[in-house]
């Protein structure tokens, strides 16, 4: 059966604007390393990892749920669509600002409070005005996103490179650029969408509210802890360890997490012919195991590659001053085999349709690496970090095979009966 082009596209244009994305998020991170400190880079870091974990708040109302509806809808459909989605997810963002701001002012200083006033401000528009993302991929016309973000990218890296050759060090301008390019992105997709539609989508009704706030609930816990196990690591270290050490494990992290990046492209490339497409359990099972044995493996072999480039590419892209991020970086990568690992044994959850013990995967995976990072940080700092976020990767692969042996003999006790 042939592929639709339209589809093959918008792979092309997503793949392309990954690529742009970690070209310009390097060279920002080359110009950031040279004008702050070890200090101010981590809590630059851990700002934005703020803005990741509370703008899960505004993740009430999922692509997984506008995306379907939005595929056939109609203008009267996709209006009431868009607009009360619109509004739960402003609504959401507002109150998900509101407690990051709360959270900082209660347990930082008064100038990591006011950066977050500053960098932590793109949450207000980021997820709400991604309404418009969800419509463009129901039509399969991501380009006009792509084309969107890629010249953002370039616009905040021009921002950058301004700032950097006047001379400005002052942590907020760079604060204010990072945040100004989500503005861009959020009021450039409206221009989209208007230009596409011919209209506006502000509206809402309270009935078709409510029915999307029970539609996106189930989805809503699963979402959350994943995205805190994500970033809960920088929370731990910036207050039970030092704001040195937090520099060097963000750095570090922002390395390994070009280096990840790959994990979810290979599943999903494989995954539809490989996995999804068989129904006999036997099949499904010894694919997944294949899969994930292959993306080990390649994950071995990647690791063992930065080890030896380690000291040459973190020279290369934060300089000197951050040396000490080498031997943090190289213990990290102990991790990134656990990390593809994971990714491919999620893809038997997926086919199982088993979306809702997720959320019992990412309890588990909070919970142990919290216990890791609590235990081992006040003793070891940035490696007690990478000790609790690899302790948390490994709970998640156990947890992956567990459900793999347990619902493969369900299924085929089922079957035989």
């Amino acid at each position: 059966m042939a592929i639709n082009p339209k589809i093959v596209k918008n792979i092309a244009w997503l793949l392309c604007e990954h690529g742009v994305r970690i070209v310009m998020g390097l060279a920002v991170t080359m110009i950031l390393a040279r004008v702050l400190s070890v200090e101010e880079y981590g809590n630059f870091q851990y700002i934005l990892g703020l803005v990741v974990i509370f703008s899960a708040l505004s993740y009430i109302n999922p692509a997984e749920i506008v995306v379907p509806r939005l595929t056939n809808a109609d203008a009267v459909e996709r209006k009431i669509i868009m607009g009360n989605g619109f509004v739960i997810r402003f609504v959401s963002s507002v109150i998900a600002y509101l407690a990051l701001l709360l959270f900082v002012f209660f347990t930082d200083d008064i100038k990591i409070f006011y950066l977050s006033v500053v960098m932590a401000s793109s949450i207000l528009v980021n997820e709400a005005f991604a309404i418009i993302t969800a419509y463009l991929q129901s039509q399969t016309m991501i380009k006009y996103r792509s084309v969107l973000v890629m010249a953002t990218h370039i616009i905040k890296l021009l921002m950058f490179l301004a700032l950097y050759y006047l001379g400005v060090t002052n942590i907020y301008a760079y604060g204010f650029a990072t945040a100004f390019e989500l503005f861009l992105i959020a009021f450039g997709l409206l221009a989209v969408y208007r230009i596409l539609t011919k209209e506006w989508f502000f509206t809402y009704d309270k009935a078709q509210i409510y029915k999307f706030l029970k539609l996106g609930l189930p989805f809503f816990a699963g979402i959350i802890l994943m995205i805190v196990c994500r970033r809960v690591d920088f929370m731990f270290l910036k207050h039970l360890g030092d704001e040195f050490s937090l520099g060097l494990y963000t750095s570090a992290i922002s390395l390994l997490t070009i280096a990840t990046a790959i994990s979810p492209i290979i599943a999903i490339s494989f995954a539809p012919l490989f996995v999804y497409k068989f129904d006999d359990i036997k099949i499904i099972k010894s694919n997944v195991l294949k899969l994930a044995f292959g993306m080990f493996a390649m994950a071995i072999l990647t690791a063992v590659t930065l080890y030896f480039l380690a000291p040459l590419v973190i020279n290369l892209i934060f300089g000197a001053k951050f040396s000490g991020t080498i031997p943090v970086f190289k213990i990290l990568l102990v991790v990134l085999p656990l990390i593809f690992l994971d990714e491919a044994l999620n893809i038997y959850i997926i086919k199982m349709q088993l979306g809702k013990i997720l959320i019992y995967k990412w309890v588990l995976v909070l919970l142990f690496s919290s216990l890791g990072y609590i235990v081992f940080i006040p003793k070891f700092l940035a490696y007690g970090t990478v000790i609790g976020y690899g302790l948390g990767y490994l709970v998640a692969c156990l947890f992956g095979f567990c459900v793999m042996f347990k619902y493969t003999k369900i299924n085929l006790k089922v079957k035989d009966e």
